[in-house]
């Protein structure tokens, strides 16, 4: 392969700086006289033309009527040469029947042609062996109750769909299952993947090495591999918990001092560290439960005090267990909830995620017995980033970017609004609303925007300065959400006319702003623009369903406007799911077996689970999704901030048209706009949607050179 770090601006600059050093010329401004080149069939009748343009007052139909100089006769080649020619003639002379084209001289502009189209030609792979069969809007058909070898690696539109910018479903019903090979510029390699949701299932087929219907080029096993410390092994299963696995990865000196008490080999054949040991780790800053470099010095360490070794303690919660969080392969995790399980498989499940070779993390958090709070998830983030050892064949640090598949929301009732204005209120009812409120549904929920002096807050803006790059769904309010300097920024809601701004920003009454977590990492300067934004990503729902004349839209609950950056399958996606929940698929991998030695066996050793699909829908799923896309271009610009990422969604990824993008009416504009009440509308959001656009800095196509005894030698030889 012969790779390359294509950057667009950097090139084009680079390139005509030097052709203005080197003399080159370029096409001047203006329709005056320019070289063209005429190219004719052949001899015969470029000597027709040319004579025809070099006499004086030729009055041939298509035929500059005055002298015009042939500046190349171009005599090697015997149908073609160059013409000083105004713009009017050129086009004129192009309709002349014995000329088969004409073009400005690329030859003689070497300023304006040369280099231009000097791109690399990217290397798409097939990600399986074969075709597979994917689904958008599913038909039983796809979901039969015992399904056949032709559904094997099935999935859905969150990987066909987002791997090319035209819906390739345009022109066919969104019912109809598809079979083909979907291609893939990379697989998240070398890029560490955090799912951060409920507790999930690690057991399922989607994360476990077993060589059967899995992408061609999957590796499987997680980064605590062998080589990685003495006691480490190699495991099948490729997630690894934050809290419980991460402290063996940042310290494994410390385990592998006391391997007998401190270390433990998972179910799958993975070396942990025992749990106990690990949450003291987090929950103690002493050199009795860590190594001395993550202790400060005022406590026995050698830390330096303010260092990100001297990270402290993170009170994370006893309750942790495997069991509680993970599974196993024969048990569901037992604390409740499915969401984590579809969230992981969408990210960087093997089937159905894009970032299947990353390094596969999980974190439970909020909900479920054992899961972290969000302050801690938020510690444990910017630890883990800081802290991670560097890639052994470059020394440099793995890229971190993370998936966040929920939001914080509280419900209000009868109260007063403020609408594009700063006097009083005016008076609304929950069965009375104005039109900007109606879809506040589900017990009138709204997704709470946090001020930035919120302790929450902070710590989220301390991880993103470290690096961690944050992604979070939209929610399903159906609500528009802007931008500092959008006249509806500053909209909100209170209980009662007089109530303060200042109260509001306070309390998070704020109706379109975005809501938490959206809402950490606010800087002052947004991309160079003056005005104020976030550096998370905020990632909207797309419909699996068209509307009546075909168009792609957004789902019908997702928020939209402004303050998205981009939208990814959301409604009734498929994923992997877990016991907990209440409609599941068969599959037709749904048994591995796994041997005493640790290996995935055809016969004999102990069976797994039951690995089962479902629909997955919301803006949920289209969050990791995204985040599995974007792995893929971390893992060739390992140095991308969040700012390189915004660049790429906004000038690489194209907006859809509007012919296939269904926008609605334009933004409403006031309290009471019906325009508020079209469940399609985008409300004068781009037509984002996400897919697999090159980064420049992906391989380019294999080049295959061959013969006896070929030698090619060069010093510093570039082949573009």
């Amino acid at each position: 392969m012969i790779s390359t770090n294509f950057d667009r601006d950097e090139y084009q600059s680079t390139r005509i700086a030097k052709a203005i050093e080197e003399g080159q010329e370029f096409v001047p401004d203006g329709d005056g006289e320019k070289w063209y080149t005429v190219v004719c069939a052949n001899g015969e009748d470029w000597k027709y033309i040319h004579d025809r343009i070099v006499e004086n007052d030729c009055d041939e139909d298509n035929i500059p009527t005055q002298h015009r100089d042939c500046v190349d006769e171009s005599k090697s080649c015997s149908r073609m040469g160059s013409f000083l020619l105004n713009d009017a003639e050129a086009e004129d002379l192009r309709n002349h029947p014995k000329v088969l084209d004409i073009e400005l001289d690329p030859a003689h502009y070497e300023g304006t042609f040369k280099g231009v189209e000097d791109r690399p030609r990217y290397n798409f792979i097939d990600k399986f062996d074969s075709n597979v069969s994917i689904g958008r809007d599913f038909t039983t058909s796809f979901f039969p109750t015992t399904p056949g070898s032709n559904l094997l690696s099935r999935t859905g539109a969150s990987i066909w769909r987002h791997s090319y910018k035209d819906d390739p479903w345009d022109g066919i019903s969104d019912t109809s299952i598809l079979v083909g090979n979907p291609k893939v510029l990379g697989d998240g390699t070398d890029v560490d993947v955090i799912v951060c949701d409920e507790s999930a299932w690690y057991g399922h087929i989607e994360f476990i090495k077993t060589g059967v219907g899995e992408p061609n080029n999957f590796v499987g096993g997680n980064v605590l591999r062998e080589g990685f410390a003495p006691s480490a092994t190699t495991g099948v299963c490729g997630v690894l918990d934050m809290v419980l696995d991460t402290p063996y990865y940042l310290d494994p000196d410390f385990f592998e001092a006391d391997p007998a008490n401190r270390l433990t080999v998972r179910w799958d054949g993975t070396t942990v560290p025992v749990e106990s040991v690990a949450r003291d780790w987090w929950r103690n800053e002493s050199t009795t439960y860590r190594s001395a470099k993550y202790v400060g010095t005022n406590s026995g360490g050698t830390a330096i005090i303010g260092s990100a070794e001297d990270f402290g303690t993170v009170s994370v919660n006893t309750a942790q267990t495997r069991a509680n969080s993970n599974g196993s392969n024969t048990a569901q995790h037992t604390s409740g909830g499915y969401h984590g399980t579809p969230c992981m498989a969408q990210a960087y499940g093997k089937t159905h995620g894009f970032a299947y070779n990353s390094n596969k993390w999980h974190m439970s958090i909020i909900w479920r017995t054992g899961s972290q709070n969000i302050s801690n998830m938020f510690r444990i983030l910017k630890i883990f980033h800081q802290l991670k050892p560097n890639r052994t064949s470059d020394n440099t640090k793995n890229p971190t970017i993370t998936s966040h598949s929920w939001g914080r929301s509280y419900s209000f009732g009868d109260g007063y609004y403020f609408y594009r204005t700063t006097s009083s209120g005016v008076s609304f009812t929950t069965s009375s609303k104005p039109a900007f409120l109606n879809n506040f549904y589900g017990g009138n929920k709204h997704e709470k925007w946090e001020r930035q002096t919120q302790s929450e807050t902070v710590l989220g803006h301390e991880m993103l300065d470290a690096g961690v790059i944050f992604l979070s769904a939209a929610g399903n309010n159906n609500q528009k959400q802007v931008l500092p300097g959008h006249p509806d920024y500053d909209n909100y809601h209170g209980s009662t006319s007089t109530y303060s701004f200042s109260d509001a920003e306070y309390y998070g009454r704020m109706t379109h702003r975005p809501g938490f977590p959206n809402s950490i990492g606010y800087v002052s300067n947004y991309m160079g623009t003056g005005q104020g934004g976030y550096r998370t990503f905020t990632i909207g729902a797309l419909d699996s369903n068209m509307n009546s004349t075909s168009y792609e839209r957004k789902a019908s609950y997702s928020n939209m406007g402004e303050g998205i950056d981009c939208y990814a399958i959301g409604a009734d996606s498929l994923s992997a799911t877990d016991d907990n929940s209440g409609s599941r698929k068969d599959r037709y991998d749904a048994y591995y077996r796994i041997d005493s030695n640790y290996n995935i066996v055809t016969s004999g050793g102990t069976q797994s689970d039951d690995s089962q699909d479902r629909e997955f829908g919301g803006t949920s799923s289209a969050c990791p999704v995204t985040c599995g896309i974007m792995a893929t271009k971390l893992q060739f610009n390992r140095d991308w901030t969040w700012e390189n990422m915004k660049d790429w969604l906004k000038y690489e990824v194209e907006d859809q048209s509007s012919a296939r993008f269904y926008s609605s009416q334009d933004e409403a504009t006031s309290a009471t706009d019906t325009r508020y009440n079209t469940y399609y509308s985008l409300q004068g959001d781009n037509r984002k949607i996400i897919y697999d656009a090159p980064s420049g800095g992906e391989p380019s196509e294999e080049i295959k050179i061959s013969g006896n005894g070929l030698t090619i030698t060069g010093v510093n030889l570039k082949i573009v």
